[in-house]
């Protein structure tokens, strides 16, 4: 079994949840956060709350857009 093939058939939701929420969405809140508290007068913590809730939905975005790239790739190779 390929490897898209193993994701695929971990669902759509994990995927999201994993790939977008998580490891885009949160982890682009850090480092924007980090960003913004090194080039400004702003603290880390300015802010925060609302990087953790906006970047995780726009990784709700990236985790499903990835999704339906992955299964057209994985359509085009059978």
């Amino acid at each position: 079994m390929s490897s898209h093939q193993e994701i695929i058939g971990k669902g759509m939701l994990r995927f999201i949840v994993l790939r977008g929420v998580l490891g885009w969405g949160v982890t682009t809140a850090f480092i924007v956060q980090i960003i913004m508290s090194m080039t400004s007068d702003k603290s880390f913590f300015d802010g925060f709350i609302t990087s953790l809730i906006a970047f995780p939905l726009g990784g709700i975005l990236y985790g499903y857009v990835t999704w339906m790239m992955m299964l057209n790739k994985s359509r085009q190779l059978k």
